[in-house]
Parts: C-alpha cells; structure tokens; sequence
C-alpha cells in the first residue's frame, strides 16, 4: 500500500513538473514553409533552411542573446506608437479628467451656475 502511494506521489509530481517546465524552455521562434510558427529551446532545433529567419523570443540580458536589429527596430517602432508606460499613464489620466470636467458642465447646465 506505501510503496504504491509513494509510487503515485513520484508519477504526479513528475508528470507536473513536465507539464509546467515543458513550454519554459522554448525560445526560438520561426514559421516553416506551411506558415505555421513554432517555437523550440536552440538555434541548432531550428531547420537549417529557417535558421537565418528564427527570432529569440526570450529573456534578454546578462548571459542571453541581445535582440537582432531588426527586432530592436521592430519594438522602438512600436514604442514610439503606443509611446511609453508612463505617456500612457498620463493619457488615460487626462481623458478621465476631460470626461469629470464634462460631466460637472453638464450637472450645471442642467441646475444653473451655483449661486452665493
């Protein structure tokens, strides 16, 4: 009865760490001839005949590949867009002050200007 409880607990917690550790690694990514992406841990995994286009898709910094140009290219494009976290911050916080301050004008249309 142990020996199968301890058995099971081995087989579950293995099959876990599988499922959750499995997707961690992959961080290559390239389209093959059909158009379908996919996405593998090395370089060396890509085809030889997508491994020029493969893109790293994972962590960047110390002791990780740096992006390619055209990559970098790719992100100041789009942070120069969507600007950055702060721009957006500040956007959202005057559209809401825009919409406070519309909303007191219509209050007061609606009862007249305050008297005093």
């Amino acid at each position: 009865m142990r020996r199968s409880l301890r058995f099971a607990v081995a087989m579950g917690l293995g099959a876990g760490i599988l499922l959750v550790a499995g997707q961690v690694d992959a961080q290559y990514q390239y389209t093959d001839a059909k158009g379908v992406s996919k996405v593998v841990q090395y370089k060396l995994d890509v085809p030889a005949t997508y491994r020029d286009a493969a893109v790293w898709i994972g962590p960047t910094g110390i002791g990780k590949p740096a992006l390619s140009e055209a990559a970098r290219q790719t992100k100041q494009r789009e942070d120069t867009y969507r600007g950055t976290t702060a721009q957006q911050l500040q956007q959202k916080v005057q559209e809401a002050n825009e919409l406070e301050r519309q909303k007191l004008w219509r209050q007061q249309q609606r009862v007249g200007p305050p008297t005093r």
